[in-house]
């Protein structure tokens, strides 16, 4: 489908495709700005992160090893703070706009495609994904390569193994990004329902395909072989199958939060969209989009209904969303004001978003101050931390979050920092690779969430408070800690 340029006042293709290479220029400089000038510090999932990309694997605990790797790429480059930690970010996010915006130019036309990559960079769940450093990123940018090199394939008059290629080198990186990935390789079958699709699909270059992503991702199952499965047996328990099943009211939470991360516009044309019957034909264009958006959004639903499930665990959905709702309300001019509408919605969302990252205090004259708690207060605290470390063969903690961050703030100290099991089972990386050595630590200070030290009394003969440390993020309560002195470790209590 060609673009519609009967109306004389129309922009022509070539300067839409110049004004969005502008604008997505110009968001992605505004938000490494942003990066530089915010107040607002690394969270303890960021600090993990980077706690990881300080030894570059194939494989970490709770996560495959993309983001530790990009990561190391941009402290390498810049050094250890707190903007260089999350720089790849707004990259990794103009990278995907890009590749909706050639995806939706190839399977729509250059409209369709303008306010596709727009519509992006603008998307509610964008905002914040290009701030903070999570595996989203990293996920959807090699997600939308793959939608992009599978539009190429899907519109080229005859097979071209580079094509082939880049979809396999996306399926396996994306593998590497996030496990989410898999939703990718499912819906690519799926699509095989459409005869299009096979004639298309179903040809020697798929085996390279299969190879690259195979060969890509190779290395994070060798790692979990090597280090008893943790990233894949964390990933099992984060769905939380062994508990009560069938939550319908964890289900209609996520199905709300699929508003806030797609947009109230773009989520509502989605239902709309669905529903008719024109998007199911299986030799449409739409029909692959369907597949690609419907594959992660109702396994993501089923988790939610069966246990629980955060609302941008179905982000994957919403490349392909996009793509098939723009095009929808592009086509034929069908309630394409919609399309502007709210892309200037977001762009005020955008604009709001911007001010409050800068300006954190009036986001507490808002009331949201509980938004960005984990991101306030954490140097502070942990150097109050550190105040009572001397002397002591190390600072032992319980609590993954205070340990990412002190391991962060507190990189120079000469005294380990270590983490202890509160209840005898391995449950985060630090547990398992930064570990309490009692061989070592004969006399370590002690930080935990608790307001006693019940949960191990039983390990240690002597356990003096020595009082509390609070730090104030959010307008709810304190973020406390409480600080002991433990000797005399004599081992876990025999029953």
């Amino acid at each position: 489908m060609t673009a519609d340029n009967t109306h004389h006042a129309a922009p022509q293709p070539a300067d839409l495709g110049r004004t969005f290479w502008i604008i997505a220029a110009a968001i992605m400089g505004l938000r490494v700005i942003v990066l530089i000038l915010t107040p607002l510090g690394i969270g303890p999932d960021e600090a993990q992160y980077w706690y990881w990309s300080r030894d570059v694997d194939f494989g970490y605990y709770s996560k495959p090893p993309v983001i530790a790797w990009a990561i190391a790429l941009t402290t390498g480059l810049f050094g250890n703070s707190d903007w260089a930690i999350r720089l790849s970010a707004p990259f990794f996010h103009f990278g995907a706009g890009a590749f909706l915006y050639l995806a939706a130019r190839r399977l729509y036309d250059e409209r369709t495609a303008f306010w596709t990559g727009l519509g992006w960079l603008t998307m509610p769940g964008v905002l914040l994904s290009s701030f903070i450093m999570a595996t989203d990123a990293p996920l959807l940018f090699f997600w939308s390569a793959g939608l992009f090199f599978l539009a190429r394939i899907m519109s080229a008059p005859a097979p071209r193994i580079g094509d082939f290629a880049g979809l396999g080198a996306a399926i396996g990186l994306g593998l590497m990004s996030k496990y989410a990935m898999i939703y990718f390789p499912v819906a690519l079958a799926l699509i095989l329902l459409s005869k299009a699709a096979r004639e298309k699909l179903l040809s020697p270059p798929l085996a390279l395909t299969t190879l690259l992503a195979a060969g890509l991702f190779a290395p994070n199952i060798i790692w979990n072989m090597q280090n008893d499965f943790q990233t894949l047996s964390h990933t099992a328990a984060n769905a939380d199958w062994g508990a009560q099943l069938f939550h319908p009211l964890a289900f209609l939470e996520f199905f709300g939060g699929q508003f806030a991360v797609f947009g109230i516009i773009p989520f509502s044309a989605l239902i709309y969209v669905v529903a008719q019957r024109s998007v199911w034909r299986l030799e449409s264009r739409d029909y692959l989009l369907l597949v690609f958006t419907l594959t992660p959004l109702l396994i993501v639903a089923g988790q939610a209904f069966l246990s629980r499930a955060h609302a941008n665990w179905a982000a994957a959905a919403y490349p392909a969303a996009l793509m098939l709702v723009t095009g929808w309300l592009c086509r034929e001019n069908r309630t394409a004001s919609l399309v502007k509408f709210s892309a200037g919605f977001h762009g005020i969302l955008l604009a709001l978003f911007t001010i409050g990252v800068l300006s954190p205090a009036l986001v507490d004259h808002a009331g949201l101050s509980n938004v960005v708690r984990d991101l306030r207060g954490w140097k502070a605290q942990t150097d109050d931390i550190m105040t009572y470390a001397p002397g002591y063969d190390a600072v032992l903690v319980d609590d993954r979050y205070l340990i990412s961050e002190m391991l962060y703030h507190q990189r120079d100290s000469e005294i380990e920092i270590a983490a202890i099991d509160p209840n005898a089972s391995i449950n985060n990386h630090f547990e398992a690779f930064r570990p309490f050595d009692p061989t070592r630590m004969k006399r370590v200070l002690f930080v935990t969430t608790r307001k006693d030290a019940a949960h191990v009394d039983y390990r240690f003969h002597e356990i003096k408070r020595l009082g509390q440390v609070k730090t104030e993020p959010g307008a709810s309560k304190p973020r406390t800690y409480t600080l002991y002195e433990l000797s005399g470790f004599y081992g876990k209590r025999v029953p």
